[in-house]
């Protein structure tokens, strides 16, 4: 039996650990509204690169200027508005991409090379303009991406935040509805005849949770929103295993009902594992799509 608990505990925790290491390392870390492009992708013989090599330190609402420079073939450069802090600035040329060759090119020969007269946000703070250099002639080019860092005001360059890992929501009940389950889960295996009503309280409150968590998430994210969209597929796992837990969840509580103990506990089982599973994978997808 206490094989049975170290083997759960180890599988669980190396689990979380594994989630950790790829939401740590696989997401920038300041700022996420470019994190769907694609854009980390440094391939194909594409350069970028800038007459700054720094943080630029300004007060607000100054102009800078950036040379910035590109090499590859069927080059283009880009600062999307929705990128990082890009919105916040005041850019000038105004164009979205610009072309190998455009008029704001000032090296019309093989390289990009253009000059962006910036203006700073008014309000202090520490701000990253996130560029990026592709191939135009690629519905999925690759990148090469540059990010500069402008500190309006001498403010410093921010840490880890923390809050990022709780920025999606409705982990305030898909956390606790696993913490209650997993601790139903190893007190019953400990003693049954003595946990098992709490097991009950414990595992019934977790269903609970899960219940409204699930209610809660379509009526935020209605599904018929999802029908046609591309990024449908990475949701689809997590979609599967929580409803696989949802309805394993609910079979277990009627056959401990039914003092069936033997399909509560594979049921019981499949609930645990299927919900960490979904839980885990929605840190992998929430920095994506959410």
């Amino acid at each position: 039996m206490k094989k049975k608990i170290f083997i759960l505990l180890i599988a669980l925790t190396s689990l979380i650990f594994l989630s950790a290491l790829f939401y740590g390392s696989g997401n920038p870390l300041y700022g996420d509204t470019h994190s769907n492009s694609g854009c980390h992708q440094n391939t194909g013989g594409y350069t970028i690169s800038a007459n700054v090599s720094s943080t630029i330190s300004v007060v607000g609402s100054s102009t800078i200027f950036i040379e910035v420079s590109a090499s590859g073939s069927d080059l283009f450069i880009q600062i999307y508005p929705g990128a990082e802090d890009n919105s916040l600035f005041t850019i000038n040329p105004t164009t979205d991409i610009i072309n190998d060759g455009d008029q704001e090119d000032d090296d019309p020969s093989t390289d990009i090379l253009v000059t962006f007269t910036i203006t700073t946000p008014s309000a202090n703070g520490y701000y990253v303009i996130f560029i990026m250099a592709g191939d135009s002639a690629e519905a999925q080019p690759p990148f090469a991406i540059l990010e500069i860092a402008v500190s309006v005001g001498g403010v410093a360059a921010p840490g880890f935040d923390f809050s990022k890992i709780l920025d999606h929501w409705k982990l305030y009940l898909g956390l606790p509805a696993l913490i209650l389950i997993t601790l139903g889960t190893v007190l019953v295996l400990i003693n049954e005849n003595k946990f098992v009503k709490v097991h009950g309280i414990l595992a019934g409150g977790s269903l609970i949770l899960t219940v409204v968590n699930f209610a809660s998430a379509i009526i935020q994210i209605p599904i018929t929103s999802w029908i046609g969209s591309p990024t449908l597929i990475y949701h689809i796992p997590h979609m599967i295993l929580g409803s696989v837990g949802l309805i394993s969840g609910f079979l277990s509580m009627l056959f401990g009902i039914s003092a069936e103990r033997k399909p509560a506990l594979i049921t019981g089982y499949i609930t645990l594992v299927s919900w960490w599973v979904a839980f885990l994978l929605g840190y992998f997808i929430n920095p994506i799509l959410l």
